[in-house]
């Protein structure tokens, strides 16, 4: 609410008091001509300023009957003046309050103190009352928050004959200043709830305000650094930055710069700072506003990086391995000592040489180009080297080493000497025949096991640890040169959690334990449930028409396999929304049929693709319907579907 200001501010609109002790025209009837017999004598001028001032107006008599009613508060009220006046008992009461009671008016007539509790604010001017409060019936029961002053009346003769009040609407400010107090707290919260420190400092470096976040990242308390002088702060070193920077602000101008700020128990926390210059009215300077962030976690991984590039290099120096680096343009640009020795070559003839104009081995020289066009590539054989002329057997890797925007900038090379190893191989071989010749079917079934798992472990984390391997390098690299990696990283670790999903994936895949505690039906029912919950736009309906006992156990496994591996291939290619699965016993069989209403394929053109097209689903399924004794056929028209069966004899 106003203060005795506002009231101040009101005096110049409002009827002076009627202190009239010089002659004046007195009437005895109201504004509206009637008569009012023993009412205390007001002039008519007096009557006529009361009907027209601007605020809302009345009077009332020694009796507390109402002997003025202006036009304002009429609207401001609803009730006009010929229904109130001559009207007492706290009637002029009733069209704000909706009670009789007193008002402001009727301190000014020696009422019970009392009643200033009933407002929100009461002041005492001499012999004038300040008053605000929030009125729920005015403006016909709207309500309006009201400043009032109320003054008492004397005659010609100085008598006291009764009193004045002047009501003025404050509702918008009321308003407006409730939603600057909100937008204050708010700021304030935001300012408090900050992550970074922030300060601000007068035209003498002296804190005048610092948020929570400056004092805890400090460890002072805010009564502690408002007032500080701000070189108490620094040491010597770092003073002299500040110094600078202070002189920035007085030329108007800001900056971001890094500087070490000391703390309470004496430690140097290095903070990024952000600061402004502020300025008064007259363009005067006033001081500077900083946010300062704490950058020691960034610090320490720079030192990390640091150490990372060189425990890098000393792997890179010391390693059994041939390593070599390669620009955009396929040419040598440093490699370590190992390789010198397995290609009998030197630093001079090896450094610049270009691998893509130079290479006499095609099959070497289509790694390098692969691993340029984005992909690790791989060679294995016998090498003759160009600058070495020395003939090797060789194993080696090529990866591609990448820009923050994916772009290929290079590439590393892995060679490994493998020449002990094939001679190792080639003893190892004749006492391998014998021992194929004595356990053959044992070692067909582990072959056949082995090429599953290989399949599982190429297609499942092979190509994700390849590429984490990779990137890895790629990102220490661009670390050893300095440069931002935290992408790259981050990448590295999305890559790595979906090789241990697929670890885990390819461990429940082997064998999934519940198999062996509750038995295939259980399972199909289980392997169903996940399949819906990854595939929601996949209906799955079953038709199992046998008990477990039918199902011998070691078809279990197999058509666990077949059933995975056909669910796989309908969400992967097939676009299909639905897919029926029936097990069923017929007279001396046992099938398994699965279908989708996808959009097929063509059996022709599918079986010339290779197994990196057409994935390893089809031939994965016959294979294990046939070793365990069974058969396996597919029926696929393109837009049309595709069923696969599976038939077992019993």
């Amino acid at each position: 609410m106003s203060d005795e200001r506002d009231g101040n501010k009101t005096q110049a609109v409002c009827s002076p008091p009627l202190k009239s002790r010089q002659a004046r025209e007195e009437i005895t009837e109201d504004a509206g001509g009637r008569t009012l017999p023993d009412r205390p004598h007001i002039t008519r001028r007096n009557l006529d300023i009361i009907e027209f001032l601007p605020d809302a107006t009345f009077v009332i008599d020694r009796e507390g009957k109402v002997i003025a009613w202006n036009r304002a508060i009429e609207e401001m009220t609803g009730v006009r003046k010929k229904d109130i006046l001559g009207r007492g008992d706290f009637a002029y009461a009733v069209p704000f309050y909706g009670e009789r009671r007193p008002i402001v008016i009727d301190l000014v007539m020696g009422g019970d103190s009392k009643f200033e509790r009933k407002y929100q604010y009461v002041k005492k001017q001499g012999e004038t009352y300040f008053a605000e409060a929030y009125a729920p019936n005015a403006y016909r029961g709207k309500g309006a928050y009201l400043w009032g002053k109320a003054s008492p009346l004397y005659d010609g003769k100085g008598n006291w004959v009764g009193a004045i009040q002047s009501i003025r609407d404050i509702t918008d400010k009321r308003l407006a200043d409730q939603a600057l107090a909100r937008s204050e707290r708010q700021f304030r919260m935001l300012v408090e709830t900050m992550n970074e420190g922030l300060c601000v400092r007068d035209a003498n470096d002296r804190v005048l305000y610092a948020n929570d976040k400056m004092c805890r990242l400090l460890g002072y308390i805010r009564e502690e650094l408002v007032g500080m002088q701000v070189s108490a702060l620094f040491d010597s070193a770092n003073l002299l930055i500040l110094q600078r920077e202070m002189e920035k602000r007085r030329n108007r101008e800001g900056s971001l710069y890094e500087i070490q700020m000391r703390s309470k128990d004496g430690r140097n926390i290095p903070v990024l700072v952000s600061g402004r210059p502020m300025f008064g009215e007259q363009g005067d300077y006033r001081g500077t506003i900083s946010t300062m962030t704490d950058i020691t976690t960034i610090k320490e991984a720079e030192r990390k990086l640091r150490e990372s590039e060189q425990k890098y290099r000393m792997i890179f120096e010391n390693s059994p391995l041939g390593i070599f680096h390669f620009d955009a343009d396929c040419v040598i640009t440093t490699a370590n000592e190992n390789i010198f020795r397995i290609w009998g070559t030197t630093a001079e003839k090896l450094v610049g040489f270009n691998l893509n104009t130079s290479l006499k081995n095609k099959k070497m020289k289509a790694a390098v180009i692969a691993c340029m066009s984005g992909k690790s590539a791989h060679y294995e054989g016998s090498y003759l080297s160009v600058t070495g002329g020395k003939i090797s057997n060789l194993k080696a890797n090529y990866g591609p080493i990448l820009s923050a925007d994916g772009k290929v900038i290079g590439g590393i090379g892995i060679i490994e000497d493998i020449s002990e190893r094939k001679q190792t191989e080639a003893a190892l071989q004749e006492s391998e025949r014998q021992l194929h010749l004595l356990s053959s079917q044992l070692l067909a079934a582990q072959e056949q096991e082995r090429k599953r798992i290989a399949r599982e472990l190429h297609d499942g984390i092979g190509s994700s640890l390849s590429t984490i391997k990779f990137s890895l390098e790629a990102t220490l690299r661009r670390m050893r040169q300095r440069s931002q990696s935290y992408e790259s990283l981050q990448n590295v670790i999305v890559l790595t959690q979906h090789a241990i999903d697929e670890s885990r994936r390819i461990m429940t895949d082997l064998r999934p334990p519940i198999l062996d505690d509750f038995g295939i039906l259980t399972t199909m029912d289980w392997f169903c449930t996940q399949f819906r919950k990854a595939y929601t736009h996949i209906r799955v309906d079953k038709e199992i028409e046998v008990v477990e006992e039918d199902i011998p156990e070691a078809l279990k496994i197999v058509i666990f396999r077949v059933l995975q591996e056909a669910l796989h291939n309908t969400a992967k290619y097939s676009q299909a929304s639905r897919v029926k699965i029936g097990l069923r016993k017929t007279p001396g069989t046992l099938e398994l049929k699965i279908g989708d209403n996808g959009i097929g394929f063509d059996r022709t053109s599918a079986s010339r693709r290779s197994d990196s097209s057409s994935g390893l689903g089809l031939p994965s399924m016959k294979e294990r319907t046939e070793l365990s004794g069974g058969t396996f056929s597919v029926e696929s028209t393109e837009g049309a579907g595709t069923t696969l069966c599976a038939t077992w004899p019993l």
